[in-house]
């Protein structure tokens, strides 16, 4: 029986480019690979991703935009603004800015994955 401290034995495969950065890394530091790695680990800043809704939420603003800027192409065209219509558009944009800006905030300066 090993009186190893680390127990898990991980097997990882790297293309040539990844191979060759991890072998100047450990040239550079003079260490082994496995210590190499276990520092990135614990070093590396992770960010997490988006939620779930993220992508929802970047449709549902993209089709408001739609909405806007047909809004204004009608008005142009036909030199009359819809006030009602504005108002109804630019208020829905508004409240999906606020949540995408509290959710953001909400996660500042957290570790995340990319």
């Amino acid at each position: 029986m090993s009186n190893r401290k680390r127990t898990h034995d991980l097997h990882v495969y790297l293309d040539d480019q990844e191979y060759a950065l991890l072998q100047t890394l450990c040239d550079k530091t003079q260490k082994s690979q496995s210590f190499v790695i276990r520092l990135l680990i614990a070093c590396a800043e992770i960010i997490e991703a988006p939620p779930v809704d993220f992508k929802a939420l970047t449709v549902e603003l993209r089709r408001i935009g739609t909405n806007l800027n047909q809004l204004v192409a009608k008005a142009n065209s036909i030199n009359f603004i819809d006030r009602e219509e504005c108002a109804v558009a630019l208020t829905e944009h508004r409240k999906l800015e606020r949540r995408i800006a509290s959710y953001f905030k909400s996660r500042k300066g957290k570790r995340i994955w990319p």
